[in-house]
């Protein structure tokens, strides 16, 4: 376990398809996967970041963008340092969802 200063949460928000885990995978491994499966509940990643000389752990939580799962995911909100909405330029309803 690394050590860390501070640990803040943020979290991405939705439609499915729009590519919210794409952008988790990207940031926190540096890889692209051009197909991912559907998110289930919730998924999480970690990246460590140095600023001004502290060690800060950055925790991302992906969110399911399912309609089934809003009432779920709302609950992954609470502590959230900010949040990163997430849509498809081709798909004007995603943003209307947001």
């Amino acid at each position: 376990m690394s050590y860390y200063k501070y640990l803040f949460k943020y979290i991405i928000i939705g439609d499915t398809g729009v590519g919210k885990s794409c952008l988790l995978l990207r940031f926190t491994d540096k890889r692209f996967k051009p197909d991912h499966d559907l998110t289930i509940g919730v998924e999480f990643g970690t990246r460590f970041i140095t600023v001004q000389g502290e060690q800060i752990k950055l925790q991302i939580w992906d969110t399911a963008g399912q309609e089934s799962f809003r009432s779920i995911t709302r609950s992954y909100y609470r502590g959230a340092a900010g949040a990163l909405l997430v849509f498809d330029i081709s798909r004007r309803s995603t943003f209307e969802h947001l």
